[in-house]
């Protein structure tokens, strides 16, 4: 049984481990994994801007995020949806464990405008193109040089919602489309390795 006496020295002891637990560093004011985007370095939302509205516009899954979803652009969301480019390919990052691949497909019968923007489960569609940033904005590149010029259009189709599309063909929007761009401004405030 302990006695009296020992008092002192289980006081010395827990002072001593209070004191090691007290040193552990805890990094305040680092968010660490408050969010999925903070797991993949670049990953962030894409803001769409062009003759849309005033108000703040997101590309997102048109339905929940999945296989084969359309991609277009969703209006003051709360929470929009997060990408990066790893391998020249665009990601939708859902979760810690589940990522699609944002694929291109010959879309020549809907509109005017070649190609679409939808979700995968695997890289699918035309896939010899490369996705890259310039600045804040998002390019897609085929080898030879052919490019998109970092342009897309938000175009209604005939059940009443709007998809993203885009060409490398130098045109003027189709009817129902708009011209837009796709941006990330956290890539901006990012100090990013010179080229």
């Amino acid at each position: 049984m302990y006695s009296i006496k020992d008092l002192p020295f289980a006081l010395f002891v827990f002072l001593l481990s209070w004191r090691l637990i007290a040193a552990v560093p805890t990094w305040e004011g680092m968010n660490g994994r408050g969010s999925i985007g903070s797991l993949i370095p670049g990953a962030s939302y894409i803001e769409a801007m062009g003759a849309l509205s005033a108000k703040t516009n997101h590309l997102a899954p048109l339905t929940p995020p999945g296989p084969a979803a359309n991609l277009t652009i969703r209006t003051n969301m709360e929470n929009p949806p997060t990408f990066y480019i790893n391998q020249n390919q665009l990601w939708l990052l859902v979760n810690e464990t589940t990522v699609y691949p944002v694929n291109v497909h010959n879309s020549t019968t809907v509109h005017q405008l070649p190609m679409q923007l939808i979700l995968g489960h695997k890289r699918d569609g035309i896939t010899d193109g490369t996705w890259r940033w310039k600045a804040t904005q998002l390019y897609y590149e085929f080898p030879g040089g052919n490019t998109n010029h970092g342009l897309y259009y938000r175009c209604i189709l005939p059940s009443g919602s709007y998809n993203v599309f885009m060409t490398v063909i130098d045109m003027a929007p189709p009817p129902g489309c708009q011209i837009i761009t796709l941006h990330s401004f956290i890539r901006g405030q990012m100090k990013l390795p010179s080229a």
